[in-house]
């Protein structure tokens, strides 16, 4: 059961978390690192080390190799005092002093220039064997924090630094969570300062692997970041005490046998460290002493002979064996490999052919954890090390909980994250992928944003009856519009004087790059389910001037003929997405705004369709569109509720403008327009539209409707939607009756889902909107569509997420009643805030000679008078809805008919009554360009037009339907944004 409206509340849903990408946290890794060092050494010394003058060259190499950004810089004094003024002026992150200093002790300097930098790491460099007795005492540091030996690698530099590095981001860094320690015990200067570069070669070049599995660029650096921390203990003390505090942590140990115990030597120091940590923590022995190889054996612990010739081999079989390093083995309990996984998309592969036997015995060492623990996969890793074989019936029972366990990890890392091409399987729904560079356009940036939102809301906690997600989408980047652009020498000359036919065939006579046709055909490969495919362009849903519905959006069954004819027809409406940014509407619609038409990029959305199959018909049970702010009011509802239009199938009924019904999800049970039997019977639904899944061959070329079909209500009967959706029209009472249990045409109010909560369609509309309202910084338009899958679930699918521009309100416009008595029209239902002066123009629908048959008619007879009139701005007056596309309800205007448009007048008279534009693409438009919008209701008292005056002025053109007037003396517009009101009045009269 899905809770009672009751049971949702706003604290149950994170509104206020601040945005964080899912990989966020590599941000907080590594904060502290080295970029300047202090070396005090005498020159000398200076000489051995720099070796010619090449050591900066040599660190900065040894930096490239490992693929590590911004070596540090190093400045060198020759003596102690000199090194003490430098710290006094300038701030260092690492000291390194040589042991001879020509005018102090290391150990005094090292105190003193503590003093004068508190925090600053002092590490000493030996460059004769003969010094390490003399100045090193393992555990007494007396102003000296390590002391290394030089053997002439740079290499060291590079240890030394990340060392230093190492401890100063350790607590921080394990606090996350996501990173692990190597223990390193050593008290012998020589050895550590010699296998300390060879452990972080080791590490880092096994991270750096591990990069290219990265989902996105943050993944990748979050991998970068979270390498293994290297820890150094010189003394069984300080190793148990690193080992104490961060148990949980530590990925391994290496540790040497023979060192201080109790403040002395104690020759079997490993091996009681091996003891106290048991077989939880993967441990290796090492020693220069072979005899001690037996032992280990005994032990069951691996031992690596200090002076062998294959040293580092070992070291890294060992890290590739119990740390993880590497590619996972399976093996039998004898070590026989049976197969291998170099990473996890190999893993599940071959885990399915991989005997209960292998499965136990890598069970039994926490191989699994280990191997997961060294990629990074931190929580699955964790959880898999909480369970014992002993917890399982079987070794097929621990693969498929370790099976189940691997995907759940792999479907929460890719919630709310946008996933580069190369790392994407296709395995999981609702993800986000890019492919190529570039911008991710307007609309793929908020799809992306809403996906991450809905993530870190935990909205799917509070509506567990309904899955609530974002649909898989693949975004192409600006990068393949400009390359296809380019490629084919296509630019705003190029169209220039084409008509819209002749742009859509140049457009779709040019080839897309092989790179991207191959990413294509291979995304087809996992995808045979119908898709939307969507323009994005840079300014399209933008935050100050979106473009909504300007550009092409074609649906595609995706299932007409063989995989090339498929590639075809998605690459084709590709083409013509990018084409539609050059057609004649988006030209001039530019033109009206501050941009030009260089400015524009496209990117592409490629979205997975919302809905079910129905024979031969494809749609989703409702479509529709939400808006933080209602426009238009009425007792009960407030501006600030919001307001919500839905309609059976695609959406295409909404944007545009047709019969659909609004209500507030504050409200759900008041319906603007539907208050009586004669109101739901006029102004219900009569059609919906679905895809058409039984064509196998059309014409994109014929528009974004080539693939659609228009259905009349009645026949969803067949499809068993209208149980949620749909009343019966009692013709013998005169009466709406709930449901379609009765003989009688069905009338579509949404009865089961707003009355009888079939589904919680008003409480996901209200917290989604809100989600948006904050995480967007202001009110919200979103579209959505809601369905049943294969399955009979539920699913709420987010299709994109827009700022509604809201007009500017600021400016305090004063209307005084003497000004309104003696306007030409007034409204209390205005959009806009401010006065427009100087207009002597105006494009009136003469209200005697309109026919709602002949509406697009009218439209073209706009169209020319608007080309005529190119430098007049006027005010437009009309019945009906502007812009609408069911030419029954409106005007259909087109942006280009419309371009000199100042202020539009929507009416109502007595025989043409149409409830108010609240979610088409063309009101949202209106708002986001300012232009001030007038409603004049027929039922409303404050609202008039003065048709006597209006009728009687002199007009510049007549023509069939369409009226030019023309007035010596100039008239205004003013709206005040606050209340809603606004007038048109003449500019003499007095206020």
């Amino acid at each position: 059961m899905v809770e009672s409206v009751h049971d949702v509340h706003d604290h149950d849903i994170d509104y206020d978390g601040d945005y964080k990408p899912v990989f966020h946290d590599f941000y907080d890794l590594m904060k502290w690192r080295v970029s300047r060092i202090l070396l005090v050494s005498s020159l000398y010394d200076a000489f051995t080390l720099e070796e010619e003058g090449i050591l900066f060259e040599q660190i900065s190499s040894e930096y490239r190799d490992l693929a590590l950004p911004f070596p540090p810089q190093v400045i060198r004094v020759s003596t102690a005092k000199r090194a003490l003024k430098e710290l006094e002026k300038t701030p260092y992150d690492l000291i390194i002093t040589m042991a001879r200093l020509p005018d102090m002790d290391p150990f005094e300097f090292g105190r003193k220039a503590k003093e004068v930098q508190k925090d600053v790491s002092v590490i000493m460099l030996l460059t004769d064997a003969g010094d390490i007795q003399l100045f090193h005492k393992p555990g007494v540091h007396n102003g000296i924090d390590k002391i290394f030996f030089w053997n002439g690698d740079s290499a060291l530099f590079v240890a030394i630094v990340k060392y230093i590095e190492d401890q100063k981001n350790l607590e921080r860094d394990l606090s996350s969570g996501l990173v692990r320690i190597i223990l390193v015990v050593e008290n012998d200067p020589r050895y550590y300062s010699i296998f300390l570069p060879l452990v972080f070669t080791v590490i880092v070049r096994q991270t750096r692997n591990l990069i290219h599995e990265g989902l996105n660029e943050q993944e990748k650096m979050l991998r970068k970041r979270a390498r293994p921390k290297i820890a150094l203990a010189e003394t069984y003390e300080d190793a148990m005490e690193i080992y104490s505090t961060y148990k949980d942590k530590i990925l391994g140990i290496i540790s040497d046998v023979s060192y201080p115990k109790n403040g002395r030597r104690f020759p079997d120091a490993g091996f009681h460290l091996a003891k106290e940590v048991g077989a939880d923590v993967p441990i290796i022995l090492q020693s220069n002493q072979l005899e001690k190889a037996k032992k280990a054996e005994e032990m069951g612990i691996p031992f690596i002979y200090k002076n062998s010739e294959t040293l580092l081999q070992e070291i890294r079989d060992w890290f590739q064996g119990k740390l993880g390093f590497g590619p996972f083995k399976f093996r039998r309990p004898g070590g026989e490999l049976i197969a291998e996984a170099g990473d996890l998309k190999e893993f599940m592969e071959v885990i399915d052919e991989v005997p209960a036997e292998s499965m136990n015995f890598h069970g039994s060492t926490n191989d699994f954890s280990n191997w997961f623990f060294a990629r990074g996969e931190i929580d699955l890793a964790t959880r898999l090390k909480e369970k014992k074989v002993s917890d399982f019936s079987s070794g097929e029972t621990m693969k498929r909980f370790l099976i189940e366990q691997i995907k759940n990890s792999q479907r929460r890392k890719l919630q709310g994250v946008i996933i580069n091409f190369g790392n994407q399987t296709f395995e999981f729904e609702g993800t986000i992928t890019r492919l190529g560079g570039g911008s991710l356009g307007g609309k793929g940036r908020g799809i992306a944003f809403l996906s991450s939102l809905l993530h870190q809301s935990k909205i799917e906690t509070i509506f567990r009856d309904c899955r609530i997600k974002v649909p898989d989408t693949l975004i192409l980047g600006t990068d393949i519009f400009t390359t296809f652009m380019e490629r084919n020498e296509l630019n705003a000359v190029s169209v220039e004087g084409l008509s819209d036919e002749e742009i859509k065939e140049l457009f779709l006579s040019g080839s897309i790059d092989g790179e991207t046709m191959e990413s294509l055909a291979l995304y087809l490969g996992h995808i045979d389910h119908p898709i939307a495919v969507r323009s994005s362009s840079l300014l399209e849903d933008s935050q100050n001037q979106p473009f909504a519905g300007i550009y092409a959006t074609y649906l595609l069954p995706n299932k007409c003929g063989d995989d090339d004819k498929r590639l075809k027809e998605l690459t084709d409406a590709i083409k013509l997405v990018y084409a539609s940014a050059f057609l004649k509407e988006a030209r001039s619609y530019i033109q009206s705004t501050v941009h030009v038409q260089e400015e524009e990029k496209m990117a592409v959305v490629i979205q997975k369709l919302v809905g079910k199959q129905y024979g031969n018909r494809f749609y989703p049970l409702l479509s529709g569109l939400a808006q933080s702010i209602n426009f238009y009011p009425v007792h009960p509802l407030k501006r600030e509720d919001g307001i919500s239009s839905v309609a059976l199938g695609l959406g295409k009924i909404v944007v545009e403008g047709e019969k659909v019904m609004s209500f507030s999800p504050e409200h759900p049970n008041v319906i603007p327009g539907f208050s009586s039997v004669d109101d739901i019977l006029s102004n219900s639904q009569t059609h919906f539209y679905a895809l058409d899944m039984s064509c196998t061959c059309y014409d994109l070329r014929e528009g974004e409707d080539s693939t659609l079909l228009k259905i009349n209500v009645s026949d969803a009967e067949q499809d068993g939607v209208l149980d949620y959706l749909a009343s019966t029209y009692d013709a013998n009472d005169n009466i709406i009756r709930d449901g379609t249990g009765r003989p009688g045409p069905r009338v579509i109010t949404f009865a089961g889902i707003l009355k009888y909560d079939m589904l919680p369609l008003d409480r996901i509309l209200k917290a989604v909107l809100q989600i948006g309202k904050r995480g967007m910084g202001r009110p919200v338009e979103i579209e959505f569509a809601a369905t049943l899958n294969e399955r009979g679930e539920k699913e709420f699918h987010l299709l994109q997420i827009r700022p509604l521009v809201t007009l500017k309100e600021r400016a305090l416009v004063r209307m005084g009643k003497k000004e309104e008595e003696g306007a030409l029209i007034t409204s209390n239902s205005a959009l806009g805030n401010g006065v427009i002066y100087g207009l002597r123009d105006i494009l009136l629908v003469v209200p005697d000679r309109f026919d709602n048959t002949m509406t697009e008619t009218i439209a073209e007879e706009i169209g020319r008078l608007n080309g005529k009139l190119k430098d007049r701005p006027y005010v437009l007056i009309g019945p009906g809805r502007w812009g609408t596309r069911d030419r029954f309800l409106g005007i259909p205007v087109r942006w280009d008919q419309i371009s000199g448009a100042r202020a539009i007048v929507e009416v109502q008279t007595k025989d043409f009554r149409v409830d108010p534009s609240h979610g088409t693409h063309f009101f949202h438009n209106l708002i986001a360009r300012g232009m001030p919008y007038f409603t004049v209701q027929y039922s409303k008292r404050a609202d008039r037009i003065n048709w006597k005056e209006l009728l009687s002025m002199k007009a510049a053109f007549e023509g069939r339907f369409v009226r030019h007037i023309r007035t010596e003396e100039p008239f205004l517009v003013k709206v005040d944004g606050r209340s809603g009101r606004g007038l048109v009045r003449r500019d003499d009269a007095g206020e």
